[in-house]
């Protein structure tokens, strides 16, 4: 029954409907920590499940003079590049069919979202899509050359670029956060960038530019780009944990899958917290930290991983 296996990975666990859950949860956790931060109560548990469903019910309206196949596979093509890349991450432990090279692979296909939402904004006809898709590309060259720099550092440390070989390196040794904090900090920072959240939600700032590359989106549309960027969300750190954390492997502790969620946990408050505590920045001022900033620190914590004879 190797077929019934192969369709239960890819649909419940750790597939698509595991994914939806863990999306609409974290999505609910963080707007309520976001709340709570702010001094408001935030939503129910439900919301997020809520808000999905009314979107699809919305009524799916374009503007005139768009061309409607592109405007449907844009966000269709960015889900499923979400969906490809999670089946090559391991969760709590459970084994994917992985190979070498795969962590290479698993990037690109997170990079896809991005790209895409540059593509939503210049596809569109109106001033503010095409606004907030030039802010969207301008922040992707800031935030992913340091993101992939720094991502590349647990690679080089474990020798290997297979995402479940980082992880046992990781659990026979030490964590990568340990050694290389830095790169630790500048991935949290490309995650935040690639997610668009505060302060870093430039693309999308709603006193300037409404809603962005999303702003002639509506319907089933606009609630696959949600849900893409919910997904990306914990796709984005399940990668973090693995490559920093082991995977949450921690021998005559804890069993693996609780430490996993633990971290997966304190990462999301983590960007919750950053979130309520800093103001936008604005797109120059984020293009010179990534530039004359993020980069270099990317280079130096690289540097720091061969001088130590860790790498290649």
């Amino acid at each position: 029954m190797e077929w019934a296996s192969a369709l239960f990975k890819l649909l419940i666990f750790p597939g698509f409907g595991f994914l939806f859950c863990c999306a609409v949860l974290s999505e609910w956790f963080d707007r309520r920590l976001m709340a709570r931060f702010q001094g408001r109560v935030g939503p129910p548990v439900f919301q997020p499940v809520a808000d999905f469903i009314k979107l699809l019910g919305k009524e799916d309206l374009l503007p005139a003079g768009v061309n409607e196949k592109i405007m449907a596979a844009l966000p269709i093509v960015s889900l499923a590049a979400c969906l490809t890349a999670s089946m090559y991450i391991p969760v709590a432990g459970v084994s994917v069919p992985g190979f070498e090279g795969d962590l290479i692979v698993v990037l690109f296909l997170l990079s896809l979202p991005s790209l895409l939402y540059f593509l939503a904004g210049w596809s569109s006809v109106g001033v503010y899509s095409m606004l907030g898709g030039n802010r969207a590309l301008l922040q992707f060259f800031s935030y992913e050359v340091p993101f992939l720099m720094a991502l590349s550092g647990s690679a080089i440390l474990s020798r290997s670029w297979s995402i479940s070989q980082i992880m046992l390196y990781q659990s026979s040794t030490v964590w990568g956060i340990f050694v290389q904090p830095v790169g630790f900090m500048l991935a949290l920072i490309g995650l935040i960038g690639k997610l668009k959240r505060d302060p870093l939600d430039i693309p999308k700032a709603k006193s300037e530019t409404t809603a962005g590359p999303l702003t002639e989106f509506s319907g089933r549309k606009l609630a696959i780009w949600h849900l893409t960027n919910q997904i990306q969300t914990v796709v984005g750190i399940f990668l973090l944990v693995d490559a920093y954390f082991g995977g949450g492997a921690l021998k005559n502790v804890f069993p693996g899958y609780i430490l996993f969620f633990v971290l997966v946990v304190l990462i999301l408050s983590s960007l919750s917290m950053v979130s309520a505590m800093y103001a936008r920045l604005r797109i120059d001022q984020y293009a010179r930290l990534g530039w004359k900033r993020l980069i270099p620190l990317s280079l130096l914590q690289i540097a720091f991983i061969v001088w130590m004879g860790k790498g290649y």
